[in-house]
């Protein structure tokens, strides 16, 4: 009965977990993916395993790229909640004989506390990967004794300054004067391993994790709450307590869990940076229908979202009929100027390529990447830059994007097919994408600027008639700005 008791909750929590993700939040599993690229070389790795939790972030950015298929990345998450559950559990076991039942209920928190941060987009997986490796060592931790002198720089190098969890647990249960020796020991790790190894960044990175955050000098609350309440957690599942009737207090607590849960999502998955991020998602996969549907129950005010709602109308054939039907913020809802920053702009970037701006393009994608604030690259903005190169005739530069691509799993076999494409300029010519945007681009340069983007899309149109998208966003231009004037 305990055996099947463990299996059914650990099960109902991945499935939960696999729901959750896969039906509510796909578009952070996009977002997720769309901000690194991982790949298959001997360098890659070594990059990553040349910093502190190196082996955390390259496993990491290894499962993130299966999130490019949305019910793979699902089942993912579900897994590592799940393997983080189990984890807890048996490093609380690992020192005492406890009754399965007694608060079996209480390894459930770090795995829920963890789901509920995710809600800030900007956490990384190698945040999970390396708290799951950091209690994955505790019961080896604490038999180690002495030998933990060379376990603790291993692991701090290897899974980040997250090894205190099993540290800490290993002297809390010895409570000796070794286990403080080894406490001086570890900050002197920490010290002098940043001090030569990893000087080059702030000292809060250094020591609450280089890799778990994307953005750089920032350290939200809940990165330091939640190995302290796993390591609560462990030692409290640990205590030697035997209930008579287990089964009652631990579906209460079970329910006061998932009640939690949800009210800690409710208060960090904020609405309109969800909203914001599914119509990107949406964008990407090309349904339009589907972020129209999505702005008509609710739109964030914000020009981001106008830019996409827009989009969508135009590639719906509604652009001129449904255009004051939603929110708009001027031209910005149109084509935003560019904000560089890792999303703003993906948008705009889109539609500028569709409409024939390949060079505008190509700025937007590559001021968009270098906007990845923990300096990652991206399969689905290099893919971008590559066409733009391909598209004006820079095949030696295309292919220059193109090699890195073919070392990556999702983007390998499109990168290929466009290396065997570009050998041949008449086969680029005669591609229905890349021929007609060679059609209806710019055929003289010059030089280009936000305020005149609707006199650049009158020219498009002058130039070639067959270009229906920048006469409707000219139009459209032309009749926002009468209306910021009017008012």
């Amino acid at each position: 009965m305990n055996r099947l008791y463990r299996i059914l909750t650990s099960s109902l929590l991945g499935a939960a977990v696999f729901a959750f993700w896969m039906w509510l939040y796909p578009q952070d599993l996009s977002y997720q993916e769309q901000n690194q690229l991982f790949l298959f070389t001997g360098e890659y790795l070594l990059q990553r395993l040349s910093l502190p939790g190196g082996l955390a972030d390259w496993l990491s950015e290894f499962l993130v790229q299966f999130f490019y298929s949305r019910t793979a990345g699902a089942l993912i998450m579900a897994l590592l909640a799940v393997l983080l559950q189990r984890l807890v559990w048996r490093a609380a076991r690992s020192s005492a004989k406890v009754d399965e039942r007694s608060l079996y209920a209480l390894s459930f928190i770090p795995s829920l506390l963890m789901l509920i941060y995710q809600g800030d987009v900007e956490v990384l997986v190698s945040y999970p990967v390396a708290l799951i490796l950091a209690v994955a060592l505790c019961p080896a931790m604490t038999r180690a004794h002495w030998h933990r002198l060379w376990l603790i720089p291993l692991g701090w190098w290897l899974a980040g300054p997250i090894i205190l969890v099993p540290v800490l647990l290993s002297c809390i249960r010895g409570r000796s004067w070794k286990d403080l020796v080894i406490l001086l020991y570890t900050a002197l790790v920490f010290f002098a391993g940043y001090r030569l190894l990893a000087s080059q960044y702030p000292a809060r990175d250094a020591f609450f994790g280089l890799n778990y955050y994307r953005l750089v000098e920032s350290l939200p609350v809940m990165q330091i709450l939640i190995p302290a309440v796993t390591l609560l957690t462990i030692w409290l599942c640990g205590l030697e307590i035997r209930l008579s009737r287990p089964l009652v207090p631990g579906i209460i607590t079970f329910l006061a869990l998932a009640l939690s849960t949800w009210v800690g999502v409710r208060m960090t998955f904020d609405k309109d940076v969800q909203e914001t991020l599914a119509y990107d998602w949406l964008i990407r996969n090309e349904r339009y229908a589907d972020v129209i549907s999505r702005a008509e129950k609710y739109q964030p005010r914000n020009p981001v979202s106008a830019c996409s709602v827009n989009f969508c109308l135009f590639m719906n054939g509604q652009l001129e009929n449904r255009l004051n039907e939603f929110y708009q913020c001027g031209t910005e809802g149109l084509v935003l100027p560019s904000i560089r920053d890792n999303l703003s702009d993906i948008t705009s970037a889109e539609l500028l390529w569709m409409m024939g701006m390949p060079n505008l393009t190509l700025q937007y994608f590559f001021d968009v990447q270098e906007s990845i604030q923990n300096g990652r690259k991206s399969g689905r903005f290099l893919s971008r830059i590559a066409e733009c190169n391909i598209v004006n005739g820079w095949y030696d530069r295309a292919e220059k994007y193109l090699d890195i691509l073919s070392h990556s799993l999702f983007y390998r076999k499109w990168a290929l097919g466009r290396k065997a494409l570009i050998q041949d300029d008449a086969q680029v010519a005669a591609d229905p994408v890349y021929g007609y945007i060679r059609q209806v681009r710019f055929k003289d340069d010059f030089i280009t600027f936000y305020d005149g983007l609707d006199l650049m899309m009158a020219v498009l149109y002058n130039q070639n008639q067959n270009n229906f998208m920048a006469a409707q966003y000219y139009t459209a231009w032309q009749r926002l700005k009468q209306s910021e004037a009017g008012q």
